[in-house]
């Protein structure tokens, strides 16, 4: 019996890394098929790929293995996709294959935390990670602040890849956003699966950037196939109907679960998260008692004086501002809730920190839903935005997506 010889180049060593219950049934059996091509158990290879597309018909990688082991077996294939060698479709299986294979050498089953979330929100139990380069969708649970991966799925990102700009560059964002609704499968066409969760793609970070586009969702996969390429989308994030529906529990508008989204995540160990987090936290509380102080030198040091935005203020015009309305407060209190902490992806050492903020003065009380974006300038963390945290929602359920 000829193996197919592209499957062989497949990068098998990944396997030895042995399976994770992290991972969804599918993923696990495509795995052991190719596990049993490369132990060269040819019948059990054959059976396997069989059941495959018996409980997934519309798995197109699982058809082309069992297509290919079928040839393969009446010794007729010179190589894996012989029959489709020509179509751009094998690139993409192919592709989907080894990203398959890839994720089972990722930190993440080896005790590693995601460097970005430095602190999940106590009204967060869940946060979405994705990493663009892994095709991968992690889902992390909220142990006291810190994450711990739950699930984790094969993903499809925007046809060119990540780092959208502009409306139309089918490409998926890099940022830290959260979901704003759910849309029922009953009020899409079948393109977009089982449902769909839009996420306040542009952020306030986004619109800084003057990075255009709307409609950025994550949502299921058409009923004609299992799951989409790795880039296939427009600039939305998709995962199969069978996923989506798995990951549907671990998402709430109401509770705005986090998306993050990354191009490549760094992965730490857990005592330089530690360490990370501590950091953070000590500056965001010295900040808060320099706040309370009304003293404007001491307050406005946290302040980058070259990079600050904040309510279309310069830190000039912030400063002025501040110090005119800070004159007759006193007894300033500050209490905060639901801090969340992110270093943020796809930029050089930026951090958000959203909360929850009661403000109270002789003057003035005030609640609101706060976020600020910290930069290090020099070796100290400085303000660089500030503002009133707003998700946006969209104004129509088809109208304004991405599929």
């Amino acid at each position: 019996m000829r193996w197919p010889i592209l499957l062989l180049l497949l990068p098998w060593s990944l396997l030895a890394a042995g399976p994770s219950d992290t991972i969804t049934a599918y993923e696990a059996d495509l795995l052991a098929a190719l596990q049993d091509i490369q132990q060269m158990d040819h019948d059990e290879a054959l059976d396997r790929t069989r059941r495959i597309i018996d409980r997934y018909p519309t798995s197109k990688v699982g058809q082309m293995l069992y297509a290919d082991l079928l040839l393969a077996k009446a010794g007729v294939l010179p190589q894996l996709g012989y029959g489709i060698a020509s179509r751009p479709e094998y690139n993409d299986l192919t592709f989907e294959l080894k990203q398959r294979l890839a994720n089972r050498d990722t930190p993440a089953y080896k005790g590693f935390l995601p460097a970005s979330l430095v602190q999940l929100a106590d009204n967060q139990p869940w946060a979405i990670l994705m990493d663009q380069s892994r095709s991968r969708l992690y889902i992390f649970r909220n142990q006291d602040g810190m994450p711990v991966l739950e699930k984790d799925y094969f993903l499809t990102i925007g046809l060119k890849g990540s780092g959208k700009q502009r409306e139309g560059d089918q490409k998926t964002p890099i940022g830290v956003y959260h979901v704003t609704s759910y849309i029922d499968d009953r009020e899409l066409p079948d393109l977009y699966g089982r449902g769909a969760f839009p996420v306040n793609y542009p952020n306030s970070w986004d619109r800084r950037k003057q990075r255009t586009g709307s409609g950025i969702w994550l949502h299921g996969t058409p009923s004609y196939t299992y799951n989409r390429a790795p880039w296939a989308s427009n600039g939305c994030m998709v995962v199969s109907n069978p996923d989506f529906m798995d990951i549907k529990p671990y998402v709430s508008p109401e509770r705005r679960t986090p998306v993050v989204i990354a191009d490549r995540v760094e992965w730490i160990g857990q005592e330089q998260w530690q360490q990370q987090r501590k950091q953070l936290l000590q500056r965001f509380t010295r900040w808060l008692e320099d706040v309370e102080s009304n003293q404007a030198d001491r307050y406005l040091s946290h302040y980058s004086r070259s990079q600050f935005l904040g309510d279309g203020r310069d830190f000039k015009a912030f400063a002025g501002h501040k110090r005119w309305v800070n004159r007759n407060k006193q007894d300033i209190r500050i209490e905060f809730g639901n801090l969340a902490i992110y270093r943020y992806p796809g930029e050089r050492n930026l951090v958000l920190m959203e909360y929850d903020q009661d403000y109270r003065s002789n003057i003035l009380t005030v609640a609101s839903p706060k976020e600020l974006y910290w930069r290090i300038e020099g070796d100290d963390w400085k303000i660089v935005q500030e503002g009133v945290r707003k998700l946006a929602r969209p104004t129509s359920t088809v109208a304004v997506q991405n599929p």
